[in-house]
């Protein structure tokens, strides 16, 4: 009889050691899949709809309006489909606990197009702390910050130099200038039709208009409540212009084409109207 009490009592106990072992794994995994690592204050505001601008918004499962990471930039580069700048860093021990399996203690701070203007754009090798909408990508199953509207260089790297903006068109010293932006589109098209874009860059000096070439532009096409539907990269030629062929795919509805500067470090748009309908 006592044998098989003390038998009872061992599969008791062993049971309870698996639930609890059980339950302190799931609580790990859900703080992971869950948590957003806290908001360093008196920096940045915080928005309150991350969302806007970003590309396929319905990819990302938002855990945060609002986070911050920091870590050492392992690589930037830029994703010239929709004009993101991904800063991959190696996220500092603090981090740690809100990343799943699939980071591989890696996260992306992720600079959409409309904020590449005016985030610091760290070199590899420093260390940072960025602030953002912290997110998990359904596809890859990591975590992320984006966007990442806001970074501070910790401590730069010996040697390195820091780039604002990602701006090509403007580097060195030179007379004051500003960038305009005109779009033209069909005012009105049937779904299925194509809808022809032409876009134009000239820089103003002195009264002036001359080409603007090799500026990257970032499209995007939104409803009249600001949701994003298409989304679309591209650069100005030569010539100052450049020409994007799209299809009219959304459902009949009135739109608004947005085109962005993306690296002027200007704060510079044009936008057109188009009608979408059945016939």
């Amino acid at each position: 009889m006592s044998r098989t009490v003390d038998r009872r009592l061992v599969i008791l106990i062993v049971g309870l050691l698996a639930m609890t072992a059980a339950l302190t794994g799931f609580s790990l995994t859900h703080r992971s899949h869950q948590a957003a690592p806290p908001w360093l204050p008196n920096v940045v505001a915080c928005r309150d709809t991350p969302m806007t601008h970003v590309h396929d918004p319905g990819r990302l499962v938002v855990r945060g309006n609002c986070g911050s990471e920091s870590g050492t930039v392992k690589n930037v580069r830029l994703v010239s489909a929709y004009d993101d700048l991904k800063i991959t860093i190696a996220a500092d021990t603090r981090l740690l606990p809100y990343l799943g399996r699939a980071n591989n203690g890696l996260v992306v701070a992720d600079v959409i197009a409309t904020d590449q203007a005016s985030v610091v754009i760290p070199p590899v090798g420093s260390h940072i702390t960025a602030w953002g909408a912290w997110v998990l990508d359904k596809a890859s199953k990591t975590h992320q910050l984006l966007p990442a509207y806001f970074i501070n260089i910790d401590e730069l790297h010996a040697g390195s130099t820091v780039l604002a903006g990602q701006s090509t068109e403007k580097a060195g010293p030179g007379p004051r200038r500003s960038l305009k932006l005109t779009v033209t589109a069909p005012s009105r098209v049937s779904v299925g039709s194509r809808i022809d874009v032409t876009i134009r860059a000239q820089w103003l000096q002195d009264r002036r208009r001359t080409p603007a070439s090799e500026i990257r532009l970032f499209t995007e096409m939104t409803t009249k409540d600001g949701v994003g539907v298409r989304w679309k990269a591209t650069m100005t030629h030569t010539t100052g212009m450049a020409v994007l062929h799209l299809v009219a795919i959304q459902v009949p509805a009135s739109y608004i084409l947005t085109v962005y500067a993306a690296p002027s470090r200007q704060s510079v748009s044009a936008a057109a109207a188009i009608e979408v309908t059945k016939t």
